[in-house]
This record gives structure tokens, C-alpha cells and sequence, in this order.
């Protein structure tokens, strides 16, 4: 069975955040484990949605201060 694009990119990023944030293949293993279901891909689904929030909260930032402005000046 084929594995959808998606998923594939996101056991890439994955993979590749774990080893950029861990670095030793011992600790990449416990921390896939115990936060992530033992799979890549959930690893790369926390920090795509972490990156999601970081987005909404920046842009909730910029509407708040662009009407805070608006109706100060």
C-alpha cells in the first residue's frame, strides 16, 4: 500500500527535528517512544501544528495592535 505524500513529509520533518533537537540516537528513540507513539510521522504533526499556532498567534498579534492603532489615530 502507498504511503500519501503528506505522510511521507511529515515522518521526514520528523525525523529530521528529533535528530536536530536531540541529536544522540538513544535519546531519539526514548523521546519517539514516549511523546510521539513510537512514529516520525506524529513528531512531524506536533511541529507542523506548533508552527500553525505560532502563525495564529502572530497574526492575532498584528490585527490586535492594527485596531488598537486604527482607533487611536
Amino acid at each position: 500500500m502507498k504511503t500519501a505524500l503528506g505522510n511521507k513529509l511529515l515522518t521526514k520533518a520528523g525525523k529530521l527535528y528529533l535528530y536536530l533537537r536531540l541529536r544522540a540516537p538513544g535519546r531519539i528513540k526514548r523521546e519517539l517512544s514516549v511523546k510521539y507513539e513510537g512514529q516520525y510521522r506524529n513528531a512531524g504533526l506536533m511541529l507542523l501544528f506548533d508552527f500553525l499556532m505560532a502563525l495564529g498567534v502572530v497574526a492575532f498579534a498584528f490585527v490586535g495592535t492594527a485596531i488598537l492603532y486604527i482607533s487611536v489615530a
